[in-house]
C-alpha cells in the first residue's frame, strides 16, 4: 500500500517569478510507502481545533505556509507518545541517580585535594583524579583561581551544575 501526500502548492508575491507549479520538473504528489507505527504507537485522528489552528495558521501568514506542514504537524500531534513515558522516566532516573553518585565522589576528590601528602600516582587517587579533573578542567574554564591562584573556586562551579541538572533531570510532582 502507499500512501498519497497531495499539497496545492500556493503561489506568493514572492514567487511570481518563478514558473509556474505545472512547467516544474518534479511530481505535486508524492508517494511513499506505508509503514506501520512502532508497537504501542498509535495515530489519532486530528482534532478539529489543530485543523483550525493550521488553517489560521496558513491564512495569517498570507499562504506561504504550505498544506504538508500542517498536516505533519496535525499527524505529529496525533501520535501517542504515552508508551515511551515509562523508559525515559526510567532513563531520566538512572541519570539522576549517576549525577548523585558522581556527586560524591567528587566531593572525596576535592575533599582529599586539601591533603598535600596523599600520593596521586597511586591507586585508588589516580583512579579518583581520573574521574574528577576533567569536569573540574572544564568548570576551572568558567571559574578560574583567584588570590594569584590559591583559592580553587571551581569544585563550587562544578557542584552547582551538577545540583541544576538533577533539578532538571527528577521529575516533578503533578498537581
Amino acid at each position: 500500500m502507499y500512501g498519497i501526500l497531495t499539497s496545492p502548492c500556493p503561489r506568493s508575491p514572492l514567487l511570481g517569478t518563478l514558473p509556474s507549479p505545472s512547467a516544474r520538473p518534479f511530481p505535486r504528489t508524492l508517494a511513499f510507502p506505508a509503514r506501520p507505527l512502532p508497537r504501542g504507537l498509535r495515530l489519532t485522528p486530528p482534532r478539529a481545533a489543530t485543523e483550525a489552528s493550521a488553517s489560521a495558521a496558513a491564512t495569517a501568514l498570507g499562504g506561504l505556509l504550505a498544506s504538508p506542514l500542517s498536516t505533519l504537524e496535525a499527524a505529529l500531534r496525533g501520535l501517542n507518545f504515552a508508551p515511551l513515558r515509562a523508559p525515559v522516566a526510567a532513563a531520566m532516573s538512572a541519570a539522576v541517580r549517576w549525577l548523585g553518585v558522581y556527586r560524591e565522589v567528587l566531593l572525596v576528590g576535592v575533599l582529599l585535594s586539601w591533603f598535600p601528602n596523599i600520593p596521586w600516582d597511586r591507586q585508588p587517587f589516580s583512579a579518583l583524579r581520573d574521574l574528577c579533573d576533567p569536569f573540574l578542567a572544564l568548570c576551572r574554564e568558567v571559574m578560574p583561581p583567584v588570590f594569584g591562584r590559591k583559592l580553587d573556586l571551581s569544585p563550587l562551579v562544578a557542584f552547582m551544575a551538577i545540583d541544576i541538572i538533577i533539578m532538571i533531570l527528577r521529575p516533578q510532582p503533578r498537581m
